[in-house]
Formats: C-alpha cells, structure tokens, sequence
C-alpha cells in the first residue's frame, strides 16, 4: 500500500533547494562560524539603517524647530524662562468696569481730597433716593439739592436759605385771659399753616429726588491727563528696557574668564639689577564674586554701605582711587618689598659692630625667592 504523503503548510508553495544549493549553503554556514548567511545579510541591512536614520547634528533639531544657533544660546534661553516660571513679573490689574479703573488712576495721580467729596455726595444721595421718602429725609434731600445747585453757597448759607422757606413758625401758646375756643382757633391755623410748609417739603424733596439721581452721574473722578499716561508708559518702557539690559549684561559676563582680567607689570630696578614681570590672575571664588558685582551694580554698591545704612565714602574712594592708580600701587609696593629685602641683608651698625638685620620669620613668599636670587652679590640672604 502506497504511502500518504501529507504536506505541511510550510512545505507547501516552496520548492526542495538542489543537492548543489544545499551544499553551497552549508559551505557558507561552515565559512561564517555557524551563522546563516540569510542571519548576516540582516543584520547588515538592520545597521544600515540605523545608520541611516541616525542624524548627524544632535543640535540640528532645535536650531531648526526653536531658531537657535547655539548649544549656548539655547541655554541661556532655557534659563532665562525658568528664571521667568519662578518668578514672574506681575500681570497688570484688570478692573471690574471703567469706572473702578477711573478712581485707581485718580488715587495713584493724588487726587485724594477730589476723590473723597466725590464718593461723599454720592453715598448721600443714595442714602437719601432710596426707600420710602419721609419728612425727615425730605429736609435732607432739599438741603442736598440746594449744595448741588448753588455750589457757591456755604452750608450756613444753605440751612438760612431753607429755614426762610420751610421753616414752621412756633406753636401758639394759650394766654391767662384766653378762652379755650379762641386758642383751639389760633392752633388749627398754626397747625395749617405747618401742614402746609411740610407739604411743601415733600413735595420739593420729591421733585429733587430725581435731579439728585441725575446729578451722581455726573459725579465722574477725575480724569488722568495724556501727559501722565505718557509718563507712566515710558516708565514702564524703561523698566523693561533695564530688565533686558541687565539680562544681556549677566550674559555679555559670563563669557569672561580669570584670564580675562589678568594683570601684567614689567618692574625694572637698573640699579640693584632687578627686572621681571609680576603677574596676577584671580582664583576662581574671587573672579565669581567679582564677576557678579559687576553684572549686578546694586550688588556692588552695597560694599560701600555701613551696616547703620549710611554710605561709607572712605572706602568708596579708596576703590577709586585704586582704580585709577593701579599700576602705580602695585610698583610701589614691589618696590618698597625690595627696599625691605635689601635693607634686611645689610650689616647693622647701630649695636657698635657688623650685625646683620634679621629677615622677618615668616615664610617667604615667590617675589621673596626671587629676589634672594637676584641679590645673592649684595651679601645674601
């Protein structure tokens, strides 16, 4: 009986490789160190691409997405905005209406004593035009009237001119020889003659009521005048331009190094044969220092305050003075440490024989090594 043959799904739609084909391919395996030639070819190709697509300029990226020239640039730019995040400026105020920005422009120009009669007569008339109108308001609201009509008129002026025309006359009182009907007379007609005037109130106060509503509309604060905008802005223009100044300032400083302030003096003494050049270069705690005072001057002068708030003007001038006069302070001192070191090698007379003065104890610094070498002729050290 024949044998089933079933083909597997991997078997099937591929061709049996030749005796020469299997044979070359276990050469290549045999040649590679037991690697598939298949295995190598895809390897190569899987570094291929990965060079391929490894960009030659990390930076390329963020100089061509943010506009950055500089890996410092970027830095700087970076530290400027977290700077920024953690401090920021503050937002300018945003008013509820036109009117709350009116009186904060008002109270920042100075108008104080404007500004308090303004807000006084408006809370006065609305105390008065609110509610029900009674006889005791109605005075009020007359006399409030009258302020707003005649503005030059006095408070005094005011109460005389409303007591003439609502004044109410007082009550009759009732004689010995009176008889009660003709006082009863005489009160009824003091009485109509008080209704009356109070009538009058009344209806004067209402009549005013709406005047005084119209008046507080035009109880506007004062206006700020276009000079003092225009210098406000400029004030604030010139914050930010100081703000961006010192900005480039920190930058323009961080650029130096010690070397950078390096100071050079030839000194040549022709007559006891001594010439080199001194040389100073800060260290790198005293160059920071520096390097801050000077990008922040605030900093700077506060080396010339006391401690009690008052400027130290001695040491202000000797700072200036050093400034000025560098070179000379730093020849002179060479020189009087050559004098000393000279006068220290000779014999001293003064004990009645050839004492020689004894150097100082102390350690010798560089210029003092130097120097002992230069004078070893002129009786050592």
């Amino acid at each position: 009986m024949a044998d089933n043959v079933v083909d597997t799904p991997e078997a099937q739609g591929q061709t049996a490789p030749s005796p020469e084909q299997e044979l070359a391919t276990q050469m290549a395996i045999s040649l590679n160190g037991g690697i598939v030639p298949e295995a190598i070819a895809q390897a190569q190709a899987a570094a291929q691409t990965v060079v391929e697509t490894t960009p030659a300029d990390p930076f390329g990226i963020f100089k061509e997405k943010f506009g950055y020239e500089t890996p410092d640039a970027a830095i700087a730019e970076i530290e400027r905005l977290r700077a920024f995040e953690a401090a920021p400026p503050p937002q300018p105020y945003k008013f509820e209406n036109a009117e709350s920005e009116a009186l904060a422009k008002a109270i920042n120009a100075g108008n104080i004593s404007e500004i308090h009669s303004i807000l006084d007569q408006r809370l006065k008339i609305d105390s008065l035009t609110e509610g029900e109108m009674t006889p005791e308001k109605a005075a009020d609201v007359v006399k409030l009237g009258m302020q707003l009509k005649y503005k030059d008129l006095s408070p005094k002026e005011i109460d005389h001119k409303f007591n003439k025309t609502y004044a109410f006359p007082a009550k009759p009182v009732q004689t010995s020889d009176e008889e009660p009907e003709e006082y009863q007379a005489r009160v009824a007609n003091w009485q109509a003659v008080v209704d009356e005037k109070q009538m009058d109130l009344m209806i004067d106060a209402k009549l005013a009521k709406p005047e005084l509503q119209t008046a507080k509309t035009k109880l506007v604060f004062p206006e700020i005048s276009q000079s003092v905008d225009e210098e406000y802005v400029q004030w604030k223009k010139a914050i930010e331009d100081n703000a961006k100044q010192a900005e480039q300032t920190a930058l323009a400083y961080k650029t130096f190094t010690p070397k950078t302030i390096e100071t050079k003096i030839n000194f040549n003494d022709e007559a006891n044969k001594i010439a080199f050049e001194f040389q100073y270069e800060p260290d790198a705690k005293g160059f920071a220092e520096s390097q801050e005072m000077a990008a922040d001057v605030t900093k700077f002068w506060k080396q010339f305050i006391n401690p009690d708030g008052n400027p130290n003007r001695e040491k202000f001038l000797k700072a200036v003075h050093f400034m000025s006069h560098q070179d000379e302070i730093i020849l002179s001192a060479i020189n009087q440490g050559k004098n000393a070191a000279i006068k220290a090698s000779l014999p001293d007379n003064t004990q009645g024989g050839l004492v020689r003065q004894l150097p100082q104890t102390q350690e010798p610094n560089e210029l003092d090594k130097m120097m002992r070498e230069s004078l070893k002729g002129y009786g050592g050290f």
